[in-house]
């Protein structure tokens, strides 16, 4: 496969922009973290990551971002994080003007980086899609690329609701005016393009990929069964929690490794404490998850919409596990019978497609496939070729 080249005479020089108000670590930021260690590794100094703190150091706990201090813009917003200094009475009223004087904060930020490095192209993720767009407007000559990576434009849960119509608005108005969008799937692209955006201007990246130096299967694995996501509604935790007391029922030495934190996180301690399952279920966040999905064989990928490609799916399979994933959106085009089961969004059948799992004589060969379609098709150099296609595009 012929790749592309990065060096300061053919190629546009970029800012990725990694910014969050809250941040928590998931396969986009894992993803895109390791997309800068490619450019950054392609070439000298001028490419440049601005980055929240607080993410960063999620992501070097990941391994992810190690030893690229000349490379990177730390950003600390300075505001919110006084609400604590504060008595509690008063902290109601202080976070909305907190909040307001962070994202102007940031906004300044991002200005006083674009005049300093002058990049050609500038590719925001996470909140700095909302947080660079008044510095793009004033400069104009930047060439902007946005990431479609959900098919509904809406926040998730638990935002404010004036604050989720301002940002759906916005980000309708930033796909209308960058001049390339890197579409994470068709159906992305799709989503997208019925909302009158030119289709002539959206690419759609060839799927993910992940660190694979770090899957190395066992030889011997565990009887364990693993979900990995954030603890939020649409990802299903709860759809496995329901189901691990009627896999019990059959498989009763199995153990479930739930790992992730979310506004769930709570509600499924509890579950799992009604539910009598405590001594067969792991609940915990983990930054090298590799270390558990090396010794497991079957892993759950229980989104409730569309997850194609999903990050934390490839990794378990690049680490040799089975899978059960809901039917749902495209995620036949990674998991299929030579790698596992797609199911319906129901504890039943989750139930039963892991007890067909755990005693098909097809196991070992499935975990096998399942690693092999991950690392020859899911590739690192196969996804940079594409996001430096993006990039040449733009400009």
């Amino acid at each position: 496969m012929e790749h592309f080249v990065n060096s300061k005479d053919n190629s546009p020089t970029v800012m990725l922009m990694m910014l969050c108000m809250r941040c928590t670590l998931g396969g986009g930021e894992k993803r895109y973290g390791r997309v800068f260690e490619m450019l950054a590794d392609q070439t000298d100094s001028s490419h440049k990551l601005l980055i929240t703190r607080e993410l960063i150091d999620l992501l070097r706990k990941a391994g992810i971002l190690v030893g690229y201090d000349e490379h990177l813009v730390v950003l600390d917003p300075p505001f919110r994080k006084t609400e604590r200094l504060s008595q509690k009475s008063i902290r109601r009223v202080l976070r909305p003007l907190l909040v307001v004087l962070d994202i102007l904060w940031y906004i300044w930020q991002i200005h006083k980086a674009v005049r300093q490095y002058k990049p050609d192209v500038v590719h925001p993720h996470l909140n700095a899609i909302y947080f660079s767009l008044p510095v793009l407007v004033l400069n104009p000559k930047v060439c902007h690329v946005m990431s479609a990576n959900a098919e509904k434009f809406r926040p998730s849960k638990g935002h404010n609701p004036i604050g989720a119509e301002i940002a759906t608005w916005l980000k309708h108005y930033a796909m209308h005016r960058c001049d390339v969008i890197d579409a994470l799937s068709e159906a992305r692209k799709a989503a997208v393009v019925e909302r009158g955006v030119s289709p002539d201007k959206i690419l759609v990246n060839p799927g993910s990929f992940t660190d694979y130096s770090l899957c190395q299967p066992a030889a011997q694995k565990e009887k364990w069964v693993v979900f990995l996501a954030r603890l939020i509604e649409e990802k299903g935790p709860h759809l496995l929690v329901q189901a691990i007391p009627r896999v019990l029922a059959q498989e009763p030495d199995v153990h479930f490794y739930i790992l992730g934190e979310g506004y769930l996180e709570h509600d499924i301690a509890e579950a799992i404490q009604e539910l009598g399952i405590t001594n067969n279920v792991t609940l915990r966040f983990e930054t090298r998850p590799t270390e558990v999905l090396n010794q497991s064989q079957i892993f759950t990928s229980l989104n409730l919409l569309n997850s194609y490609p999903n990050q934390a799916l490839l990794e378990a399979m690049g680490c040799g596990n089975a899978v059960v994933a809901t039917d749902i959106g495209e995620n036949y085009l990674l998991v299929d019978e030579k790698v596992g089961v797609r199911v319906p969004p129901e504890p039943d059948a989750i139930a039963k497609a892991i007890v067909d799992l755990l005693r098909s004589p097809n196991l070992s060969e499935m975990q096998k496939a399942a690693r092999q379609r991950a690392l020859t098709e899911h590739t690192p150099e196969r996804f940079f070729e594409y996001i430096t296609s993006v990039y040449h595009r733009a400009i």
